[in-house]
């Protein structure tokens, strides 16, 4: 199917034909302007009905997917596989294949023109783009504000191309072919300067003088009717090369600065602008110092221009009283001397006087409070309002508001490639992205790193990404010129109160978003009175506020800040006491079992904890991090008692796996505490934590070395549960480092302790763990009975370790055909994850699910529940857990016949495996390459492959997994000698 946007809506071939309705029409240009993504409900209302949307919009939007369903894919249902048209719980998505929507074969081959090294080249890739375009793009649809805003993007990049190839072709001297392509363009965009430069250049190079000179002449009347402004100097120089004589200037006021040439990014805050622009409401554009207010707005201002032709007035407030810039707007429109000499009133009415029937634009910047506003604004409803300023004026009447944010990544990214030159970035790309980074979404930082680097060319970015992480010497790092992100941030701090000033610094030690209970803490107020001091921080853009109403000291804010004044410690203290006082609330709901391990702490205030307790899980999800950082600046400030509880606090909340950079900071502050207070007990549970935490991130010899410690002090302290714990984690290491045999010491050792102490879970473990060795091992009967003694045993645990244990039975099952009780078991294990919003363990057993699928030969069904489980391991940022999944869907993609999915699938299993040291993931991967080999015929590589995955089996002791590999090698190679070998091993096999 081809998709076109960029001219008349189309979608070809279709056996049913698109409805003629706008609103499916425009349904369907908001999905093909996000291809592939899903669009959210809330957007598509949104988008279709942007001035209000009516009661009836959610059952209006199923009505209209349905119809372009029936369109896109007839006869299909809704839930079928190819179904284009797809729905989800958060919204719908529009598959779009490569090579079907026009707009991306225009982006792709603009981008590969605009790149090409050699003229010819870029010429026909260029000429080629252009070829894409058959009118104005969407140019039959009433677009909402996403569309529009691409509908900008794309008309921009669409001139630059244009403009791209004109030029070339100039340089080579084909002014005919300029004249021919031109010609029609700019006679539809007479006002467009610099296309109308090109056209009449190529006129007067073939000798056309008269007709170059009407080009210019016609654009010149078309810059004055349209915008009011003359033409600049580049035409100008033109005119006087091609006529040998001047022409005079003249007319309404232009006053507009020149726009940023290398501007980027921005689309929707432009679009914005623009359509607010359409009406006589000032339009304000509210940022932190430093955001790009300025820049945007006169992006906008020029953008818009043309619907002023009376003239365009600008001032900067911050340098000029409101008299002063009367006095100046009514000079340049003209106004007797005796006007200008009048108070402040007087010059008030003049200006509306004079602007009433007027069409102006006038820009303010840096505007202070709405008083500096309002007798500026303009009395005629032609006229526009585009403002600057820090805080949102809200005071203005019918002002509409456009937050001007952090740079996106991408935006960011573009901003210093566009400053810094392409070479430059593209040599260093990964320390490119560290500077971006660090720039932490400011335009002004993007823009003075970027000339930074474009002004030293000795200066690696990889360096300057260093200096930038310094948080001692960042702000003097991003100084160029007379650019400072320094002077730009200490304005706004000096207009705060000094109490602001210090609860900015407070906030900022977090370094991450804070809310608004734990500011109250730090205030010593009502959380209701914190919220509103909050929200005038965020008013005046020193502070940024998230999604649940946390805020943020911004990193160029805090490290204009400077030191935390010593009386605040208390302040820090009493805060990170809540933090702990909720968290311990929180895990006592959650677990049962747990205890605390000192005295309760002051608690906030009543409805804080209410709101903490009424979802659990949910605050566990959002102020797990919260926690880590109340640890480490407890570690920090020597609070050791605190440190510690905080620690265990949130090794509780993070579960497993605890992952991420905190799970190791926060663990070693909490085993530093408890030596430094003697605690013996809590060393060793924290020698444990810290084990696991390298475990879980895949460093087998630092959690060896940790996981022997804990056990050595649990064992000295009397402790069996805790001796037991370890050595059932070290029987798991063990065996994937092929001591089989020590690990069956270590678990049948395990056994002996936990039944001795009677921990019921811990046994359920260690048989679980005993079950898995023992299959491998090829004892597949005493691999059952382990089973269901574990299940036995986790009968009487609450929750997920009935759950974990048998969804590890049900992957011994599945292998050996009990594919009936697997299921079952896997059903249970799921339905008892969801119901406890354990992402990762989800995640585990859709795993387990999606391999009984695939050996089933549901292969559809099993790449759903892998791919649901790919998708969850990579959000937890699970790379080991995600490699394994990689390698089940490898298996799938093999089952439908599909070598090259395979393969990419083992590639990204594979380089976690070696990067991890992973033997037993290795060869899993070697296996599955191995069959995929055989299945493509090359019996070289298959051979190879199979015959490492043997030979890494064999090592580690698994004589089931070394036969399963062996196997499969004799089947690809009928004079191999593995069919002796396995003989071998098969004696080694107990069923």
């Amino acid at each position: 199917m081809r998709f076109q946007v960029l001219g008349p809506l189309a979608a070809a071939p279709l056996t049913v034909a698109l409805p003629s309705a706008a609103q499916p029409r425009r349904l369907l240009a908001l999905l093909l302007a996000r291809p592939n993504e899903v669009v959210g409900r809330a957007t598509i209302v949104d988008e279709l009905w942007p001035d209000g949307a009516p009661p009836s919009a959610a059952a209006i939007v199923q009505v209209t997917v349905s119809k372009l369903r029936k369109a896109l894919s007839p006869g299909l249902a809704a839930d079928d596989p190819a179904q284009r048209l797809k729905s989800g719980p958060r919204g719908y998505k529009l598959t779009v294949a490569e090579g079907e929507l026009d707009a991306e074969e225009f982006v792709a081959l603009a981008s590969a023109g605009l790149a090409a090294e050699d003229s010819r080249t870029r010429r026909d890739l260029l000429t080629r783009a252009l070829g894409c375009w058959r009118g104005g793009a969407f140019c039959d649809v009433a677009t909402g504000p996403l569309v529009e805003a691409h509908e900008v993007w794309l008309d921009d990049r669409r001139r630059t191309v244009l403009l791209q190839l004109v030029e070339l072709q100039l340089a080579e001297g084909d002014e005919q072919a300029v004249v021919h392509r031109l010609a029609p363009v700019v006679a539809a965009r007479p006002a467009d300067e610099r296309l109308a430069g090109r056209l009449a250049d190529a006129l007067a190079g073939l000798g056309r003088r008269d007709a170059a000179l009407d080009v210019l002449r016609r654009t010149r009347r078309a810059l004055w009717a349209e915008a009011g402004v003359v033409p600049g100097p580049e035409l100008d120089a033109l005119y006087r090369r091609v006529a040998g004589a001047e022409w005079t200037a003249g007319g309404p006021p232009a006053q507009l600065p020149a726009p940023v040439p290398d501007f980027t990014g921005r689309a929707a805050e432009l679009a914005a602008v623009t359509r607010h622009l359409r009406t006589p409401a000032p339009v304000v554009a509210h940022g932190a110092a430093g955001a790009g207010k300025s820049a945007l707005a006169v992006q906008a201002a020029w953008r818009t221009r043309r619907r002023f032709p009376d003239g365009q007035l600008v001032a900067d407030l911050a340098a000029a009283e409101p008299r002063d810039v009367l006095i100046a707007f009514l000079r340049a429109l003209g106004a007797a001397t005796a006007e200008l000499t009048g108070d402040l009133t007087a010059l008030v009415a003049a200006w509306r006087s004079h602007t009433v029937d007027r069409r102006l634009l006038v820009l303010l910047e840096n505007a202070r409070t709405e008083a500096h506003v309002r007798p500026l604004l303009p009395s005629g409803a032609g006229c526009g309002v585009l403002v600057t300023a820090r805080r949102p004026l809200p005071g203005l009447a019918a002002a509409r508001p456009v937050p001007v944010g952090e740079l996106s990544t991408v935006d960011a990214r573009a901003l210093l490639t566009a400053v810094a030159g392409e070479p430059r970035i593209a040599a260093e790309p990964e320390a490119a992205d560290a500077v971006v980074a660090r720039c932490a979404g400011l335009a002004l930082a993007v823009r003075i790193a970027g000339l930074r680097l474009a002004a030293r060319a000795h200066l690696r970015v990889a360096d300057l990404a260093t200096r930038l992480g310094d948080d001692r010497r960042a702000l003097e790092e991003l100084t160029a010129g007379d650019l400072s992100v320094r002077a730009a941030v200490l304005p706004a701090l000096r207009e705060c109160t000094a109490e602001d000033r210090d609860l900015l610094r407070l906030l900022g030690l977090f370094r991450r978003p804070v809310p608004d209970w734990c500011a109250a803490a730090l205030l010593g107020v009502r959380a209701a009175e914190a919220r509103d001091r909050l929200d005038a921080l965020a008013d005046t853009h020193v502070l940024t506020a998230d999604e649940h109403g946390r805020h943020a000291v911004p990193r160029f804010v805090r490290l204009g800040l400077g030191p935390l004044p010593g009386p605040d410690r208390a302040a820090l203290r009493r805060a990170l006491e809540s933090v702990l006082a909720l968290s311990e609330r929180v895990l006592s709901l959650l677990d049962h079992g747990f205890t605390p391990a000192g005295p309760p702490v002051t608690a906030p205030e009543v409805s804080v904890v209410r709101a903490a307790t009424a979802d659990p899980e949910g605050w566990r999800r959002r102020e797990t991090e919260l926690v880590a950082t109340a640890a480490r600046l407890a570690g920090r400030h020597h609070w050791h008692a605190l440190a510690a509880r905080l620690s265990d606090a949130c090794a509780a909340l993070a579960g497993t796996p605890w992952l991420g950079r905190s799970a190791r900071a926060v663990s070693i502050v909490g085993l530093a505490a408890a030596r430094r207070l003697g605690d013996r007990p809590g060393e060793a549970g924290k020698l444990f934590t810290l084990a696991s935490v390298h475990w879980q991130a895949g460093r087998s010899r630092q959690a060896r070395t940790y996981f022997s410690l804990a056990g050595n002090r649990f064992e000295a302290l009397g402790d069996p549960r805790g001796r037991g714990a370890a050595l059932v984690a070290l029987a798991d290491l063990d065996a994937d480092a092929g001591l089989a045999e020590l690990a069956v010491t270590e678990l049948r050792e395990a056994l002996a302790l936990l039944r001795e102490c009677g921990d019921v879970r811990g046994q359920a473990i260690a048989a679980a763990q005993f079950g898995g060795l023992s299959e491998d091992l090829g004892d597949v009967r005493r691999a059952v009975e382990s089973f269901e003694a574990a299940l036995l045993l986790a009968g009487g645990c609450a929750g997920r370790w009935h759950d974990q244990v048998a969804k590890r039975y049900a992957d011994v099952l599945r292998r050996h055909g009990r594919t009936d009780r697997a299921a079952d078991l896997l059903t249970g294990a799921l339905g008892g994850a969801v119901r406890t919003r354990e992402r990762h363990w989800e995640a585990h057993v859709l795993r387990s699910l999606g391999d009984l699928h695939t050996d089933a030969g549901e292969v559809a069904e099993g790449e759903r529940c892998l791919t649901r489980s790919l998708d969850l391991f990579e959000q937890i940022g699970h790379r080991h857990a995600a490699a394994y999944t990689h390698r089940s869907l490898a298996e799938a993609r093999l089952r439908a016949a599909d070598p090259a999915g395979a393969r990419r699938h083992l590639r990204s299993a594979m380089t976690v495996f070696q990067d991890l040291r992973d033997r037993r993931g290795t060869g899993y991967a070697l296996l599955s390459l191995g069959k995929t080999h055989a299945g493509t015929g090359s019996g070289s590589g298959a051979r190879r492959a199979l015959g490492g995955a043997a030979e890494v089996f064999c090592d580690l002791g698994f004589p089931l997994w070394e036969l399963r590999a062996l196997r499969e090698l004799n089947a690809a190679s009928s004079d191999s000698p593995a069919g002796a070998r396995a003989r071998e091993v098969l004696a080694k096999i107990r069923f």
